[in-house]
Order: C-alpha cells, then structure tokens, then sequence
C-alpha cells in the first residue's frame, strides 16, 4: 500500500511538472526590447496584453531614429503573437514574437525593413549593491551602441577602474589602446532605456602617475582674432611634472621666465558620456546631448552628472584624463595623463533633461553644446530655465529676476566641432528658494 501510495504521487508530481512546462509563459506584459537592422539598433519599452488570445499593445519608437512610437494588435496562434504594428493611422509593419526561455524573440518588418526583436522583463528583483573592480582589456574611441559592452553593471552598483590617457598610454605609459581619447567602456546599465537619466556620482578621480603632456607650443586658432600669427619655439617641451605629495603641477624642462612656475592639481575627466541619439557613432574627441568630450574642470571627484539616456543599457564610457586644464582648453590639450577613477550609477525612470547637467557641493550646472559660441550659451541658459521650472516650479519672471542676478557661465571648451558653454547657478543662491 505505502509502495502504490508513492507511486501515486510521483505520478502527479511528474505530471504537474510536464503539465507546467507546457504552458506558454505569457507574451503579456512590460517588456524592454531592442529591434536591430542592418544599420544599428533601437531601443524602447513595449507593453503587450492579451484577452482570450487577442493581443493589443503600444511600443516607444523603434525607427533607427527613434521617431515614431507604434501600436500593435494581433493574434497568439501557436505561443507566438502576430502583430500589425502602426504609426498613428498608418501601417508600419509586422512582428512576429513569443517568449523563449524567459526572453521576448521575434523577426518582423518595420517601415519596410528586415528587423529582428529581442526583449527581457525589467528587472525587478532586488540584491544589495556590488563594487566591480573592472579592469578594462579592450578600449574604444566612439560613443556608440554598436560596441559590445565591456562591463554590465545594475543601478546603485560601484565600479573601480582606470583611465588611459589621451593617447592610449597607462599609468606605466604603456600603450593599451589606439590614440584619440581613448576611452574606458562601454559600461551597460541594466534597465537603462530611451527616457530615462542616467545618474553617475564621482566618487574618486586621483592620478596614477607623476607626468602629463600638453600641446602648449601654441594656441589653437579658434581663440584667436582671424590673422593673428603664432611662431612656436623649435623644441618646445610639451611634459609637465606631476608632484602628487605637494599637489603641483610644473613644467618639466621651463624657460628662465618660468621657472618657478607650479600650479595646483585638479584631476578631472575630459571625456564622459553615454551612447547618443540617433543611432550614431561620434568621436570621443566629439561632444553633444550625450555628453563625450565634455572638458569641463567641474567634472571632478565629488560631482554628479546626469545624462539622458539614448539606448538601450545607456553604455557609459569615459577618459581623456586631465591633471589640470584652463578654461577653453584653448591650446587643445589640458595636462593629458590616466587617471584611477570610482563611481556610482543610479537611475531615473521615465525622466530626462535633454541635455547633459551636473552638480557638486557648491553649485548646478547645465551644459549647452551647440555649433558656435553664441548657441551654446542659449542651449545652456534655456537648460537651466527648463530645470528651475522643473525642480522649484518659478515662473518666467521669477526665473528672469534669478538668473540675471545670479547666473555664472563657464568657456569650457572651444576647440573642439562644437563649442561647450555651461551655464552655472551656486547652491548657496538655490537655498533661499522655496521648493515646489
């Protein structure tokens, strides 16, 4: 009797196990998709519900310039879901998906274009935050989704690493990477998608050796009056010393006149960004809504940057180390050196600026990069204006009667294809306001 009695069970052990894998795991839902094509990819949330076999849903843009978002309705025949997917009133395309092992896959077409579909739940499951200390084998010189990233990482994790100089040079001034502002990355953010700031506190950005070079022999033509000639000394030294105990930076081999030349060290990162809009591809060298080479002396250990998010996993990479760098960068270089650098991402959801903002303890900044000088000083005034609507909820006048008293503008860069104007408001000031 006790044998038929286990049999009995194993039975209906075994037969609820088979009867559960059977199942279909449910296409309904919010998913985290990517649709990649023959130029790229592009990222957006999906939500899908499904009501006696009849599935109806909305997705974010999917177009490879994330434009238009799109409704879907369709059938589940067999476990897999045939959708027509819609812009507006008109016809987009058509998708093909079901869920396999826990993840949304697919094939389809969308505005006439051959697109494959690859999803995952957002994940909801907590865990305490990790400390990665990653040490970066391979480097990349583009902002860009088409890298693989070299790090995924969860929001309110740390990550410890280092940076190479702007030539490829380590802190024993080996090459590891090609030269151009090379940068450390990509890092993936899971959850990160299109919508959402990407939050990255600098908890630490020490150098980690004792040089820096510069091209100093010069000033770049873009700070000068048109017509006016420079003529560099022949065999201009380009090294500077980097005294970490006394915290001083000096010209290695300097003139009578400079002599006794010695600057105080401000470790900073010329280069930091996410992947950018559009699907693009752009230079480290290059800067934008998506941040990149930056060159702002602000963004230094104790600052909090805040980029929108582009792409799927945000992919954040940073480098282009600077010992020390004026305002402008007018010669083209700061004191250029690798750097060991801790941070700490967060994320927001369902939020973002459209343009790149920071803060430290003493005040909030927002960039403005645009094509000239004039440009960049109005994307950065109007960034600033959008934020104190959003965070105080002031009114134009209010905002007006503020920032012409209290405003202060940073040059930060000039030579680069697009000028960096940062418009700057002291947490002191922002103090006496009365939060929305």
């Amino acid at each position: 009797m006790r044998f038929a009695v286990g049999l009995l069970l194993s039975f209906l052990v075994s037969a609820c196990t088979q009867f559960s894998e059977a199942q279909p795991a449910s296409i309904a839902g919010t998913w985290h998709v990517t649709a990649s094509f023959a130029n790229g990819s592009s990222a957006a949330a999906m939500m899908l519900t499904e009501t006696n076999g009849v599935i109806e849903g909305t997705s974010g843009p999917l177009d490879e310039n994330r434009y238009f978002p799109l409704t879907l309705k369709g059938a589940l025949t067999s476990g897999v879901a045939q959708l027509d997917a819609a812009r507006g009133a008109t016809p987009a395309g058509q998708l093909s998906l079901n869920v396999r092992n826990g993840q949304l896959v697919g094939t389809g077409v969308l505005y006439g274009v051959p697109v494959t579909i690859a999803g995952v739940r957002p994940d909801t499951a907590s865990r305490a935050p990790v400390v990665h200390d990653f040490k970066p084998t391979t480097f990349v010189l583009q902002y860009s989704a088409r890298h693989a990233p070299a790090l995924r990482i969860r929001p309110g994790d740390t990550v410890k690493t280092f940076t190479l100089d702007n030539e490829g040079r380590d802190a024993q001034m080996q090459y590891r990477g090609m030269p151009g502002n090379t940068l450390t990355g990509p890092i993936w953010v899971e959850g990160a998608m299109p919508g959402d700031t990407l939050v990255v506190k600098l908890n630490r950005v020490r150098l980690n050796r004792d040089t820096a070079s510069m091209a100093s022999a010069m000033l770049d033509g873009r700070a000068l009056l048109p017509g006016m000639t420079q003529t560099p000394t022949p065999g201009w030294n380009r090294i500077w010393v980097l005294d970490r105990e006394r915290g001083v930076a000096r010209p290695q081999s300097p003139t009578e006149k400079l002599a006794g030349l010695e600057l105080p060290l401000k470790p900073m990162i010329g280069s930091i960004g996410v992947a950018p809009m559009f699907n693009q591809a752009l230079m480290a060298g290059d800067v934008a809504f998506h941040g990149g080479n930056m060159d702002y002396d602000r963004v230094a250990e104790g600052a909090t940057l805040y980029f929108p998010v582009w792409t799927a996993g945000a992919l954040l990479s940073l480098g282009d180390g600077h010992a020390l760098q004026g305002d402008g960068e007018i010669s083209g270089q700061g004191l250029e050196t690798s750097l060991d650098v801790e941070f700490t991402v967060e994320l927001i959801k369902g939020e973002a600026m459209q343009q790149v903002w920071l803060e430290d303890a003493d005040a909030v900044m927002v960039t403005g990069i645009e094509n000239g000088l004039d440009a960049s000083l109005q994307r950065a005034t109007t960034g600033m204006s959008i934020w104190l609507k959003k965070r105080y909820g002031l009114s134009d006048s209010e905002i007006a009667l503020l920032l012409s008293s209290s405003i202060a503008y940073d040059i930060a860069e000039i030579v680069d294809p697009r000028p960096h104007v940062v418009a700057r408001i002291a947490k002191s000031t922002l103090a006496m306001l009365k939060p929305q």
